[in-house]
């Protein structure tokens, strides 16, 4: 089920046990457009039928944050326009070419291309892990980019965060809602989870400079400026 969020955005809720984050929605007269794909057609889809059931039109474009799977593996299966900064798309061109057997996503973890918290997810979100399907985006952005979609205008950030270096932030302008992927989350691929400090306090400069006052983690409730303060403080004394 969608929760409305703001006057024309709404979610659906992350689900840990799956590593399904939460999938925005932001609603525009002129078109609607989908923050992230998620990580399965089963995942995209329950965001399309939760769409539905709240009468709200179809969404014509998704844009993605990241590469990580969880945001991405549903591209796939969207009937609309997949939108992605040139650093994701060259990241999933790359995973494009992998297999998924059993013994290649092995040799994925004894590599370090791929982190045991998501093979896990992986198996936990897919019955036969034959059904992965990846594939690129079909636009790609260098730098900032803002959509009109009527109503709402959405400008989305590109900012290297301690998560990911390709990382971009949706921010719905009237709103006052800004999308974060996963940003205040630490580096699984080359740090086990943990934080690179030069990246994350480079990420809070920039991207505290955006006037939102809703703030949207894909894996997190929404959250105010100062609940968002209250989780960095955290973060500091635990991380850094």
């Amino acid at each position: 089920m969608l929760n409305q969020v703001s006057p024309n955005v709404y979610i659906l809720p992350f689900d840990s046990h799956r590593d399904r984050p939460n999938l925005g929605y932001i609603h525009g007269q002129k078109y609607s457009v989908l923050v992230d794909a998620g990580n399965s057609a089963a995942h995209l889809n329950a965001m399309l039928e939760a769409i539905d059931e709240a009468g709200l039109p179809k969404p014509e474009i998704a844009l993605i944050t990241h590469w990580h799977w969880d945001h991405t593996f549903g591209m796939h299966a969207f009937s609309g326009t997949t939108m992605t900064h040139a650093k994701t798309n060259e990241i999933l061109e790359g995973i494009t070419q992998w297999q998924w057997t059993p013994e290649a996503m092995a040799e994925r973890l004894k590599t370090g291309e791929e982190c045991e918290f998501c093979d896990t997810h992986m198996k936990i979100e897919y019955d036969d892990i034959s059904d992965i399907k990846v594939v690129r985006a079909d636009i790609e952005f260098d730098g900032n980019l803002s959509l009109n979609l009527g109503n709402v205008t959405v400008e989305v950030t590109p900012i290297a965060n301690p998560h990911s270096d390709d990382g971009a932030v949706v921010f719905v302008q009237e709103d006052k809602v800004l999308f974060a992927g996963d940003a205040d989350t630490g580096d699984f691929y080359e740090l086990d989870g943990g934080y690179d400090a030069d990246k994350f306090y480079n990420y809070i400069k920039a991207v505290d400079k955006i006037p939102y006052e809703t703030y949207i983690h894909g894996h997190l409730a929404p959250m105010t400026r100062t609940e968002v303060s209250a989780l960095r403080k955290e973060i500091e004394e635990t991380e850094l």
